[in-house]
């Protein structure tokens, strides 16, 4: 397998409880989706896929992109959609992460790292707990490639595969962003 870092974005869902795709709010200067794609090149990512929603189709993105056209069918949809299109690169290190997920590049390049030096599933840990988001060996593509609703989607993957925990100094792992009073919190202290 040729030497690359791949990541899929998952940005598809329509955020009902948020009130507008999570993508297009504002992160610092930026959006989360925006935010989310500069820290993944920072942390040397050099396949990226983006797998837009109906709700953000429009969006222009400096990336490979793939449309889910029904995100309500749930994750795993889109995560076969970004696999089958990352599958090409054949990257050592893949970093699943949702755009909700607005995390530093020093993070990603923890897990990429973590994967690259012989881990098939690296997840970031704060204080203990388990966060978000997950780095899986390249050649785990073929199963991100199957995932399903049905079988617990990437979750069944992670349950497959020797997990190593990789503690970092970011709270932003373990955040959920699911709601505005989440978001809200979240943003004042990122």
């Amino acid at each position: 397998m040729a030497p690359g870092r791949g990541a899929i974005v998952l940005a598809a869902g329509a955020s009902r409880r948020m009130g507008t795709p999570k993508a297009l709010l504002a992160w610092g200067n930026t959006t989360l989706l925006d935010h989310t794609l500069r820290e993944l090149r920072c942390a040397g990512a050099d396949h990226v896929v983006v797998v837009l929603g109906p709700d953000t189709a429009h969006v222009a993105v400096d990336a490979t992109v793939v449309v889910n056209p029904d995100p309500d069918t749930g994750r795993s949809a889109s995560i076969r959609l970004g696999a089958a299109a990352l599958q090409q690169a054949a990257c050592t290190a893949i970093v699943v992460q949702s755009v909700d997920q607005p995390v530093s590049h020093t993070v990603l390049d923890a897990l990429f790292t973590a994967v690259e030096r012989g881990a098939a599933i690296a997840i970031p840990t704060f204080g203990g707990r388990r966060g978000h988001p997950v780095g899986l060996a390249g050649t785990l593509i073929h199963e991100l490639r199957t995932v399903s609703e049905e079988t617990q989607g990437l979750r069944a993957v992670t349950r497959r595969h020797a997990i190593t925990g990789v503690e970092v100094e970011e709270k932003a792992v373990v955040w959920n962003l699911n709601d505005p009073e989440a978001y809200a919190a979240a943003r004042s202290t990122g």
